[in-house]
């Protein structure tokens, strides 16, 4: 009997270590996914011509405003600041769908931009929108 607890205590447990197995999984998914081309599926269309056209009207519901340091233009009408209020006003009310679209220089100061955007609210306009050239 007291061999039995001899063999009882040199047992070890036994188990398997999966760690090194779980890398090797993550190491090829990771092959995988970065060796697999993803194709896009496309059917060749071959859509007709038409033979009509249809003529695009001029857009009188956006408006360029272009703003530099020296001048403020209006689809290429030169305005004052002044005048800016009023000309909008006129417009706005032919057109409560008007929008414009803001374009200023890099070298105008912010002040007079705030000065320019407050005219484009006091004339009730509130679809403004500011183009910029692309960031560097």
């Amino acid at each position: 009997m007291h061999n039995l607890d001899f063999l009882r205590a040199n047992e070890e447990e036994l188990s398997v270590n999966i760690t090194s197995l779980i890398d090797v999984i993550f190491i090829l998914l990771i092959f995988f996914m970065v060796s697999t081309q993803f194709k896009k599926n496309a059917l060749p269309l071959d859509l007709p011509k038409s033979e009509d056209t249809t003529e695009q009207k001029a857009d009188d519901s956006v408006k360029v405003l272009s703003v530099t340091q020296e001048k403020l233009a209006l689809d290429s009408e030169e305005l004052t600041l002044d005048m800016l209020e009023a000309r909008l006003s006129a417009l706005y009310e032919e057109n409560h769908e008007l929008a414009i679209s803001l374009e200023c220089e890099r070298t105008v100061d912010f002040e007079y931009v705030v000065q320019v955007l407050t005219k484009l609210q006091q004339a009730g306009i509130s679809r403004i929108g500011i183009v910029h050239d692309p960031l560097d």
